[in-house]
């Protein structure tokens, strides 16, 4: 393995990481948010982990929420208890009061919570991205190897992908197996020369 087909192994490579992204790898790099309203990237790689992933998030702030407004709702009940307990009767200002902050608080909560909900889901979303994309590189790169379709080359995960030392120690053993490969080329030519 000479010169040149070093220079062609690296063009290849280079080629092959250039075009990890596909066509979307030309495109500016933009915010996460500006890419899925774009449609410019496919966020749901594995779609079975990353809807378990989100559904997950989604149940956490769902159960938040519930013991926060059962926690409200038990704070508006006490102070209506102590009202009733003082026989205050029922328009008097101070019940008046107490209903109109608990439709108040019942508005912000929900706000809160559709926003809190938003947020669990794109976040979800987002940060299994760089959880499926990485793996999804593997078993592609893998499978194509297995098949013989693509000689064995170095591989990359885009920079802000979740395990970039699982590259780093696959292209220790590529580089491994090339130089074994070479070794055993310059041993077979030093044998017919």
């Amino acid at each position: 393995m000479g010169p040149a087909s070093n220079k062609h192994w690296n063009k290849n490579i280079n080629d092959r990481n250039n075009n990890y992204e596909g066509p979307m790898s030309q495109i500016k790099k933009r915010a996460p948010i500006v890419s899925l309203l774009l449609r410019e990237k496919k966020f749901l790689i594995n779609t079975d982990f990353q809807v378990q992933f989100i559904a997950s998030l989604l149940l956490i702030s769902i159960v938040s929420m519930s013991i926060i407004y059962l926690a409200n709702d038990y704070f508006f009940h006490s102070y209506m208890t102590k009202g009733q307990a003082l026989h205050l009767p029922p328009d008097h200002p101070f019940f008046l009061m107490i209903h109109e902050q608990k439709r108040f608080m019942t508005k912000v909560f929900v706000g809160v919570a559709a926003s809190i909900s938003g947020v669990a889901i794109l976040w979800g979303l987002f940060y299994s991205h760089k959880i499926a994309g990485p793996l999804y590189r593997l078993q592609r790169y893998f499978t194509e190897a297995a098949a013989g379709s693509q000689p064995l080359n170095k591989i990359y995960f885009r920079d802000d992908d979740f395990f970039q030392e699982v590259p780093a120690s696959i292209n220790l053993y590529i580089d491994s197996v090339k130089d074994e490969q070479l070794q055993e080329t310059e041993q077979e030519d030093q044998k017919v020369a």
